[in-house]
């Protein structure tokens, strides 16, 4: 009698009892900010305007004088590097239209005239990158940039090809803020040839101001 009690208790255990547990889904990984890591960019490249503003004096040579002076530039420029280095150059426009006042050899004025002057910019930078958080960082750069003279606007006090220096050299330096794909820059730039290839003259020098996109 015991053992029919024991096995009808048996039975009626099992057909209580699930078949099987539930299959529960795997958990979804979860997703974090903090967990992401910044793609490191092998190649940066984008547009960029700006100025010049004349730092040096306004007496370029014993008989020429700057009155006003107004520069405009853009261009685009490529970097290539990995991390915190990279490589950079380009090609930008720039000209200066600058209100020059002269006089002769004698002393006397020899005439005031507008002159607008073009060049092409050609730097070879090195540029660092110093990361800010995820979406901004400080760029400091220093390079060589070199500025052929390419057009003079007419003019009656002997300006031009044959009187100002073709083929400027300059040093440059300087320090760029990113935030996104927004570029803010300002620097410095030092001509290592005189303002005139004829007569002794200054080496002027710049304070650049810049504003870019990086594409």
């Amino acid at each position: 009698m015991l053992f029919l009690l024991l096995c009808t208790a048996i039975t009626f255990s099992r057909a209580a009892a699930p078949d099987s547990l539930p299959l529960r889904p795997a958990p979804l990984p979860m997703l974090s900010l903090s967990d992401d890591k910044d793609i490191e960019d092998y190649l940066q490249y984008g547009i960029r305007i700006g100025t010049d503003l004349n730092l040096t004096s306004k007496q370029v040579s014993d008989r020429d004088h700057i009155k006003t002076h107004l520069s405009a530039m853009f261009g685009a420029y490529v970097r290539g590097g990995y991390k915190y280095i990279f490589g950079e150059t380009g090609l930008e426009y720039i000209f200066h239209k600058c209100y020059y006042e002269t006089w002769n050899t004698d002393g006397l004025r020899s005439g005031d005239e507008t002159v607008e002057s073009r060049y092409l910019q050609i730097p070879v930078k090195v540029v660092g990158q110093i990361k800010a958080g995820t979406i901004c960082a400080f760029l400091p750069y220093a390079g060589i940039v070199y500025k052929p003279l390419i057009h003079c606007s007419k003019n009656d006090i002997g300006y031009g090809k044959a009187t100002l220096t073709r083929h400027q050299c300059q040093i440059t330096a300087g320090l760029d803020f990113r935030i996104k794909f927004v570029l803010v820059g300002i620097g410095y730039k030092y001509n290592l040839k005189p303002f005139f290839s004829d007569r002794s003259s200054v080496r002027q020098q710049f304070l650049t101001i810049t504003l870019g996109v990086q594409l």
